[in-house]
């Protein structure tokens, strides 16, 4: 006799395709280097300190660590309040780093330290995550239908 399944349905595809899709956007810039930061008003000259050469890759380093442990979540969290649990963490640091993108962008928000509309994507992008994180803590919170 097989044990009832007790997570959420869509945990273990949200952590997978959204970690997935972490790791390659960290990859992308990665794979740019430095001067993907020349597209947001950073100059060359600043680009190419050895200092920001150095954040640019630890930084991105990171964020790819990060998507790898959103895929790892997605596998190995079966119970339905643990998957509450991570998705909330996810939910909180996602809405952070939305206020963090937000508050450097280029708009009447954000200081303007980054140039261009496409600073505003990352705030979109972290508020989307937010929401799907959300999503699954609100429905992992709620009571579990009857079996």
């Amino acid at each position: 006799m097989t044990e009832p399944e007790t997570g959420l349905r869509a945990f273990k595809p949200t952590f997978i395709v959204l970690g997935l899709v972490y790791v390659l956007m960290a990859s992308s810039a990665l794979i740019q280097g430095p001067a993907f930061l020349e597209g947001f008003g950073v100059s060359h000259e600043l680009a190419s300190e050895p200092v920001l050469v150095d954040f640019f890759s630890f930084f991105y380093q990171l964020m790819i660590y990060i998507g790898a442990l959103m895929v790892l979540f997605g596998l190995v969290t079966r119970e339905r309040r643990a998957q509450a649990q991570v998705a909330s963490v996810f939910c909180v640091t996602s809405i952070l780093l939305a206020l963090r993108d937000l508050s450097t962008s280029d708009s009447r928000f954000g200081t303007g330290l980054y140039e261009g509309d496409a600073t505003v994507l990352f705030t979109v992008v972290g508020l989307v995550y937010a929401a799907a994180f959300g999503a699954l803590a609100v429905a992992g919170f709620r009571r579990a239908p009857a079996q």
